[in-house]
C-alpha cells in the first residue's frame, strides 16, 4: 500500500548545548514518511526544499530511509525552511521558525505530479501546509483530488502557535479540513484538543460524524483511540526521555503503516485497532530516547521486542 505524505520539510536545529545547535532533517510529514518507510512500508513525500546545503541534507536523509523523494521539488527561488528547537529538562520542546520565505510554503499545484496523489492508498497531511493562503489553496486542491480518488485521508494538525497570525486563525483553519469532510483518520495531542473543548469526549462528539478514527496522544501516559463510536485508552512503556521532537510523527507513522495492511479501515476489529495503537505508543516512546526526529526513529523489530 502506498502512503503519500504532503507538507513541510525542514531542518531542525536542536539546542544540544548552550549556544550550540545540531542540524537534523525534519518536518512532520517528512518524519511520518521516513517512519513508514523505515518500518517497512512504501512512502512518498510531496514538498519543496531550497537548492542549498540543507535541502541536500534533507534529500539525502529521506533517501537513506527509503522514502520516494521524486516529488520533492528543489527550487532556486527560496531557502530551505529552518526550525530552532530548544529542550527543557524533561525533553519537551519550544520552537522558533525561519519560514516566511521557506521553500515548502511556496510549492505550487502545477509543480506536483497529480498521479502520485491519485494513486495514494493513504494521503497524509498537516496544518502547517495551510498557514499562508498560497499553500492553503494547494493543500485544499490536493485534498479534493485525494478524496475523489478514494484515498484514506490522514490528518495531524501539529499546532505551532508561532507560525500563525493568531490563535483564532489557527483554530479556524486547523478544523476546516475535518468539518469539510476531508479527513478519515485524525490524530491530535491532548493539548490541541483542549484548545477546542474542555474535554476530549466533547470534542469527539463534535467530529464523530466526520472522521472514522480519532487518536489523541497523552505523552508518557499513552493515548486514546475513538473508533466506531467506542473509545479505548491504550497505555505505553516507560523510557528515559532525551528529546520528544519526533515522537508524535513516529506514532502517526506506525499507525498508518499498520492500518495500510487492513484497508478499508472499516475492516479493522477492536483488538486490531488497540494493538496498532499500542505499537504506535511504543514507537513514539522509543523515538524519545534519542535526539532528533528522523535519526531517532526505531527499527520495527525494536518495537515488536517491547510489544
Amino acid at each position: 500500500m502506498k502512503v503519500v505524505c504532503y507538507g513541510e520539510v525542514l531542518i531542525d536545529f536542536l539546542n544540544v548545548k548552550e549556544n550550540l545547535f545540531e542540524a537534523n532533517p525534519g518536518g512532520a510529514p517528512a518524519n511520518v514518511a521516513a517512519a513508514i518507510s523505515k518500518f517497512g512500508g512504501t512512502s512518498y513525500l510531496i514538498s519543496q526544499v531550497g537548492n542549498d546545503m540543507f535541502g541536500k541534507m534533507i534529500i539525502d536523509s529521506l533517501s537513506a530511509c527509503g522514502v520516494d523523494i521524486s516529488n520533492v521539488k528543489i527550487t532556486d527561488e527560496y531557502f530551505t525552511t529552518l526550525a530552532f528547537v530548544k529542550l527543557d529538562s524533561r525533553g519537551e520542546r519550544s520552537f522558533s521558525f525561519s519560514r516566511k520565505y521557506g521553500a515548502d510554503v511556496y510549492l505550487r499545484v502545477e509543480d506536483i505530479d497529480m498521479n502520485i496523489v491519485k494513486s495514494a492508498d493513504i494521503f497524509h497531511f498537516g496544518s502547517l501546509s495551510m498557514t499562508y493562503e498560497q499553500n492553503k489553496r494547494t493543500t485544499l486542491e490536493l485534498l479534493k483530488i485525494a478524496r475523489q480518488s478514494g484515498s484514506v485521508i490522514s490528518y495531524d494538525p501539529n499546532y505551532r502557535s508561532s507560525l500563525w497570525e493568531s490563535q483564532k486563525k489557527a483554530l479556524d483553519t486547523m478544523i476546516e479540513p475535518v468539518e469539510s469532510g476531508f479527513v478519515d483518520i485524525l490524530k491530535m495531542s491532548e493539548e490541541e484538543v483542549l484548545l477546542y473543548e474542555k474535554d476530549v469526549n466533547n470534542f469527539y462528539n463534535r467530529i464523530k460524524d466526520k472522521v472514522k478514527i480519532f487518536l489523541v496522544t497523552f505523552g508518557e501516559k499513552g493515548s486514546m483511540v475513538f473508533f466506531k463510536e467506542k473509545s479505548y485508552f491504550v497505555d505505553t512503556i516507560k523510557v528515559d526521555v532525551v528529546d520528544t521532537t519526533g515522537c508524535g510523527d513516529c506514532f502517526v507513522g506506525m499507525v498508518l503503516y499498520e492500518i495500510s495492511k487492513f484497508l478499508p479501515v472499516e475492516n479493522l476489529s477492536e483488538d486490531e485497532i488497540i494493538k496498532i495503537v499500542r505499537k504506535a505508543n511504543i514507537a513514539g516512546a522509543l523515538c524519545a530516547t534519542k535526539k532528533g526526529a528522523i535519526p531517532a526513529i526505531p527499527e520495527y523489530t525494536q518495537v515488536l521486542e517491547r510489544l
